[in-house]
């Protein structure tokens, strides 16, 4: 039986050896059960591995691709983590700007929320919509305000947020700013939000 096994094995190997290297990479991920989870563009970038994701790039995979449990993509993730290098390969890739994963968060939306001020930056200057709302009707100023994050705040009303935009609960920037307890965020919504009425 021991014999049998070998044998199969190596009728496999030289099968494989047999086929060109793009049908020999194809064989191998139907063989190994966990090849479509380690070459996926977004967990490359989730795991901060920014030479996975030019690899696989290079490769032909889909800079679009999603993780199946969450929806999230590559550049969800690198806004997530404030990882700029990865951000840049995939934009230079052509990744969608305003891709939204399963709670309708898009990159900026997630690069506001955990507070990562050059990721917003970036994203603003390749042309990311300001004001996209996720699921809950919640901005990228919403959130950078909820959490009291000064700088994020003003960025992005210096780069045109509608500070009166209200979420599905009808509560606008100015009510998110108010949990922070902090009166700088608070002020600058509350002027921002009364010289665009």
């Amino acid at each position: 039986m021991t014999r049998r096994a070998g044998a199969c094995a190596a009728l496999a190997m030289l099968a494989l050896a047999g086929l060109s290297h793009g049908a020999r990479a194809d064989l191998s991920d139907k063989l190994n059960p966990f090849g479509s989870y380690y070459n996926n563009v977004a967990r490359a970038a989730e795991t901060n591995d920014a030479v996975q994701v030019r690899r696989l790039l290079s490769s032909g995979n889909n800079v679009n691709e999603v993780e199946a449990d969450n929806q999230r993509s590559a550049l969800q993730w690198a806004a997530i983590n404030g990882n700029l290098q990865i951000a840049a390969i995939l934009i230079k890739a052509s990744a969608r700007l305003e891709d939204r994963d399963l709670l309708g968060n898009t990159a900026l939306i997630y690069a506001a929320d955990h507070d990562r001020l050059e990721m917003v930056k970036l994203l603003l200057d390749v042309g990311a919509q300001i004001d996209g709302q996720n699921k809950d009707g919640m901005t990228a100023l919403m959130l950078a305000a909820k959490n009291g994050e000064v700088e994020i705040v003003r960025v992005l009303l210096a780069r045109g947020a509608d500070p009166n935009k209200s979420d599905y609960t009808g509560r606008d920037a100015q009510g998110w700013a108010l949990e922070s307890h902090r009166t700088t965020v608070v002020t600058m919504i509350k002027d921002a939000g009364t010289k665009k009425r």
